[in-house]
């Protein structure tokens, strides 16, 4: 401690201990424990969404040396047996493609009305647009058809596997 007189007076000065230091608080106390929990979220899926782009990017540069299995192209795609239902027909339809009508008339015992065809198959474009890039099936005037992509990989890969197994 250190004694300063000053005009009759002692001032006692003491060197900065802990109990003098101004205590600072954390980030979740200054904003909330919620709100720097949502922060915290925010900042980590930004994050992700970035190493997603890059990604993304990666895979659309290395696309022509990739090989896509048949069944995980299936796999991303479909959620249900009803998409997988409405997969297998488009891929019998060919090139011509089927009005989502002739689609609902094969695929009716799933219990799809012919309406919900076109969002189904919109959304299995959407997973396959975000996941590799490509898309699943094109419109042909009022029709759908399997895209060339899809074409060339799955109904190739699935023709390759029933040759080898009647070998």
């Amino acid at each position: 401690m250190l004694y300063i007189a000053h005009g009759g007076f002692a001032k006692v000065l003491a060197a900065n201990t802990k109990a003098d230091v101004k205590k600072r608080r954390s980030p979740e106390q200054k904003h909330g424990k919620y709100k720097w929990i949502k922060t915290l979220v925010r900042r980590n899926s930004e994050d992700i969404r970035e190493i997603k782009r890059m990604l993304r990017g990666l895979s659309y540069g290395l696309r022509h040396l990739m090989d896509f299995q048949g069944q995980y192209l299936v796999d991303m795609v479909c959620q249900d047996s009803r998409d997988q239902a409405i997969l297998d027909v488009l891929r019998s339809a060919g090139s011509d493609g089927l009005s989502p009508k002739e689609i609902h008339a094969r695929v009716r015992r799933y219990g799809l009305k012919y309406h919900h065809i076109s969002r189904r198959i919109n959304r299995m474009n959407k997973r396959m647009q975000n996941e590799i890039g490509e898309r699943l099936a094109d419109k042909v005037g009022w029709k759908w058809a399997l895209s060339n992509f899809m074409h060339c990989n799955w109904s190739a890969k699935t023709s390759e596997i029933h040759s080898e197994s009647h070998s």
